[in-house]
């Protein structure tokens, strides 16, 4: 039986580092590069020139130790420099992170003009993989354009549920960076890369079905939701109930219902008789800085008895004030809170054994295919949901061919899909 060899840690040895004294020194175009030599350079000749736009000296090496074939190269390198500096293009490669920082701003500016913040957010999002990717020290000329076609198999390995449509829009914020690094000349064009080519396939949208959305309104009725030991509880899940029972009557996306704010509500003929019935309707006035589109847009639904409900039991009810609040401090619920109750309650009623998706959006979805199905025209619902007749048609066009079907046999009932089931 071998034993293992004892291993002893040794004192890192000190090495002296050698001075850095040029010698062999040669000064050319009128003293503006200097040819030298140094210990450390293996005799090979080093080229200098004083850069006075930046502030600082260019230092290269010939890769050559015949100072006649130094001074030739040294005269190609001189020339370049020149060009470079009159066509006003950078001497000194920038390093990614520098790029994509100044293409970051350059984007922000273009907020509320071409662009909303929501997308300006993504574009930040999809920088870091890049930078992740390349390295964020690594100059930008350093990265061949061959390097691109590793991109993807990158993503899918760091995040193996990423999509084709969010690799595809990478995609062309990576093309952005580059035409933006070319604009600035920190690039030629010839660096621009093709990435490969990638199938936007458009992954479906999972809806509740009616017998889900049966489990999760009974279950905002069960002692398990709506007691607890701590009061904060309690009064956070009162919240989100209301919450989620507003985004499927309504169809509005996760970030829009938490700005929406009391100004903005108007629920339509409520009288205590109607207090509980789910026919009363609510008016939304999103502003432009509430949609993911940058556009106001006015939402109608159902379920107003629920903002009557939810005004007496915040302690935040002024026009300017948040509807989904911490009742203590009067701000916005925070996203870890949300996801914290609805984790726990897909959990407990066992969403996560039959489905993958279980967010928030799948409501929207949910309200989508349900006024659908209940006989809403696209055009109608597209407004309401402030999303293009074309994006539902080509995300929900199973639900047309399925109705179309049932007319050709005489078969369509609307019944179930219009109720909702909220008893």
């Amino acid at each position: 039986m071998l034993k293992p060899t004892k291993t002893t840690t040794k004192k890192p040895r000190k090495r002296t580092p050698k001075p850095k004294v040029k010698t062999d020194i040669h000064e050319l175009f009128d003293g503006d590069v200097t040819l030298y030599r140094t210990p450390n350079s293996g005799k090979v000749y080093q080229f200098q020139m004083w850069i006075h736009k930046e502030q600082k000296y260019i230092r290269r090496s010939t890769r050559s130790r015949n100072l006649e074939t130094s001074i030739v190269v040294s005269k190609e390198m001189y020339l370049d420099i020149h060009t470079k500096l009159r066509i006003n293009e950078p001497i000194f490669s920038k390093t990614f992170l520098d790029v994509c920082n100044e293409f970051l701003e350059h984007k922000l500016k273009e907020v509320g003009i071409n662009k909303t913040h929501g997308r300006y957010v993504t574009i930040k999002s999809q920088i870091k993989h890049v930078l992740k990717f390349v390295g964020e020290t690594t100059k930008v000329t350093d990265v061949s354009s061959d390097k691109w076609n590793e991109y993807f198999n990158f993503r899918k390995q760091n995040n193996p549920t990423v999509v084709n449509t969010t690799l595809s829009n990478e995609k062309n914020t990576i093309l952005g960076l580059y035409r933006f690094m070319v604009t600035r000349r920190y690039l030629p064009p010839t660096y621009i890369p093709e990435l490969p080519h990638i199938n936007r396939v458009s992954r479906k949208r999972e809806h509740f079905t009616l017998e889900d959305w049966r489990k999760i309104y009974r279950f905002f009725n069960t002692n398990k939701w709506s007691k607890h030991d701590k009061t904060k509880v309690v009064e956070q899940r009162r919240f989100i109930k209301e919450f989620v029972i507003v985004l499927i009557n309504t169809g509005l996306r996760f970030g829009e219902l938490r700005k929406v704010k009391w100004g903005d509500v108007t629920v339509e003929n409520v009288t205590d008789k109607q207090d509980n019935d789910d026919s009363v309707s609510v008016r939304i006035d999103l502003k432009g800085h509430q949609t993911k589109t940058g556009k106001p847009r006015v939402v109608i639904g159902r379920r107003g008895d629920v903002f009557t409900r939810l005004k007496r039991f915040s302690n935040h009810t002024k026009t300017n004030d948040f509807v989904f609040v911490d009742n203590d401090t009067g701000e916005q619920l925070s996203k870890d809170v949300y996801y914290k109750h609805w984790n726990y309650l897909i959990d407990e009623i066992g969403l996560r054994e039959h489905r993958q998706d279980n967010t928030f959006y799948c409501f929207r979805h949910t309200y989508c295919t349900w006024r659908l199905y209940g006989g809403t025209d696209v055009f109608t619902l597209s407004k309401n949901m402030g999303t293009s007749v074309k994006f539902i048609e080509e995300h929900y066009g199973q639900i047309k061919m399925e109705l179309q079907g049932k007319q050709l046999i005489n078969d369509v009932d609307f019944k179930d899909s219009d109720r909702l089931l909220f008893d």
